[in-house]
């Protein structure tokens, strides 16, 4: 054989073996590139809910409730509050009293100039304390039964209803991913009265209907922060410095007022003329993951969708664009005085969907959001008014970005 023929078989053989090594080379950067595309998009459709899909994490964060021992006015159960009120367009009734508005049709009501007028006025005299605004049959369990009734004895072990923590007042979940990764828990609370505090012997602040909560921020599916509502405001803080039962962060609802903090004990807040204060403790502990309507909900379809865990959650009544109580009683109603500007009586509050559910920061309120790092620093907040059932006034009311309810089908 040739030396030509010998050097062009060693090039050839070299060319083929240098071709095989960029094959295989070529091979496994496709395989981690596939791998890696896989894994983001395995990850986000863990971690981002689509669709109706609630995240486990969602759960697994939740927070517990104190509620205050000493409490008069317990959860309830927006459905029964529904079946004891009666609409009026400010002072006039809409509909008879025996013609109770749905969870599946509250929304009607907005076809009367947009709803915000609305009201849903208590069928009874709210100073007579009926057990439906009472709520005590709401109190949450605190020593479940040591047997179980036949229809416990389940597969999956005891109903919900046996377990510590449960109330029979659903609270209520929303779910809403915004950008960069970003999920916001909204757990809402509903009471069917608030008793408002004192200032000098004398009470104000009183309302039907009454609208706390609180949210859990996730990112990338970890807890970084959580907020408390209060009255019109609130305060954040990072997930690490809340207390926790394991994962889970406790928080306290005060007494009468049901403003939530993340201690026990007294919490001052001011007023033009005075200093108020809510009171916490170590009442009841109330776990909403045992019993919730839970949803999703698209900042940009404006959708409420009833979530995977209760499919047949009813999502009509969220977009009432009324109040959930009494308008304020005009000062020739035996129940109602004012002093120095202030009413005993105010009106009942908005709904969830007025809670600045698109909110960029944790904090409900806008401008500057105080995320503070440790449960030391509980610094006075400064309260200019009581307004609206302790809410947002009509001029202030916070709607998700591009929300209109209008748009909404069926209204």
């Amino acid at each position: 054989m040739s030396l030509t023929s010998e050097l062009y078989r060693f090039i050839y053989h070299q060319y083929h073996v240098k071709m095989i090594v960029r094959r295989r080379k070529l091979a496994v950067k496709l395989a981690l590139f596939l791998s890696f595309t896989f894994v983001l998009s395995f990850s986000d459709e863990i971690l981002t809910p689509s669709g109706n899909e609630i995240p486990q994490y969602v759960l697994d964060y939740a927070p517990f409730v104190h509620l205050f021992s000493g409490e008069h006015f317990w959860p309830c159960d927006i459905a029964e509050h529904l079946n004891h009120t009666t609409p009026y367009l400010n002072y006039t009734p809409l509909q008879a009293r025996t013609d109770h508005p749905t969870l599946n049709n509250l929304d009607d009501l907005n076809k009367w100039g947009g709803g915000r007028h609305v009201f849903l006025q208590s069928n009874d005299d709210v100073e007579e304390r009926p057990e439906w605004l009472v709520g005590k049959k709401n109190i949450p369990v605190t020593d479940p039964p040591t047997g179980f009734l036949a229809q416990d004895l389940l597969k999956d072990g005891p109903q919900p209803q046996t377990k510590k923590g449960y109330s029979d007042a659903p609270a209520v979940l929303v779910v809403i991913p915004k950008e960069n990764g970003i999920v916001d828990a909204f757990w809402f609370y509903f009471y069917s009265y608030n008793l408002g505090n004192t200032v000098f012997n004398v009470r104000f602040g009183n309302h039907i209907g009454d609208w706390e909560h609180s949210v859990v921020r996730f990112q990338q599916g970890k807890p970084i922060a959580v907020f408390c509502s209060e009255h019109s405001g609130g305060r954040a803080y990072t997930y690490e410095a809340v207390e926790k039962r394991g994962d889970r962060p406790v928080i306290y609802s005060a007494t009468g007022t049901h403003a939530m903090y993340a201690t026990p004990g007294v919490h001052p807040y001011v007023l033009p003329f005075g200093v108020l204060h809510d009171e916490t403790d170590r009442g009841p502990l109330w776990d909403p993951i045992l019993n919730s309507h839970t949803y999703t909900f698209n900042l940009s379809t404006n959708k409420l969708l009833a979530s995977n865990i209760t499919p047949e959650a009813p999502t009509r009544w969220f977009y009432y664009a009324g109040h959930w109580g009494d308008k304020f009683y005009p000062l020739t109603d035996s129940r109602q005085y004012t002093f120095a500007g202030q009413f005993h009586y105010v009106n009942g509050p908005l709904g969830p969907i007025f809670k600045n559910l698109g909110r960029r920061t944790v904090c409900q309120s806008w401008g500057v959001c105080d995320l503070r790092d440790n449960l030391d620093d509980e610094s006075v907040p400064t309260r200019i008014e009581i307004g609206e059932g302790d809410d947002w006034d009509d001029d202030n009311a916070v709607r998700p970005p591009t929300l209109h309810l209008e748009e909404h089908e069926g209204l």
